[in-house]
């Protein structure tokens, strides 16, 4: 029993743990090699807060337009459909094609 107990805990537990560890240990340092980054390039108190701003900011909620008789709905009708999705991802495959031929 104790034997299983030990193998329980040796192969299962301690490399979650030690993973844990080493997850840790990279995120620390790339957010040294960050700060350092940073630092050199000896921003302003304003702008790095501008910076950290931008990097936390949350996208906008989907606006959509109130009169459903109007033109910009039905241009936003238009644009949120999955045919036009598709039609762009064609045109930018199709571009990806031809800049790969030339």
């Amino acid at each position: 029993m104790e034997m299983s107990i030990f193998y329980v805990v040796y192969f299962v537990v301690f490399p979650f743990f030690f993973v844990n560890i080493f997850v840790a240990l990279i995120i620390i340092t790339f957010q040294e090699q960050g700060d350092k980054m940073m630092e050199e390039y000896s921003l302003e108190k304003n702008e790095r807060a501008c910076i950290d701003f931008a990097i936390s900011a949350k996208p906008l909620t989907r606006h959509m337009p109130q009169n459903r008789q109007s033109f910009q709905y039905r241009m936003w009708q238009f644009v949120v459909s999955p045919p036009f999705e598709y039609t762009i991802m064609a045109m930018i495959a199709l571009n990806t094609i031809v800049l790969m031929m030339k």
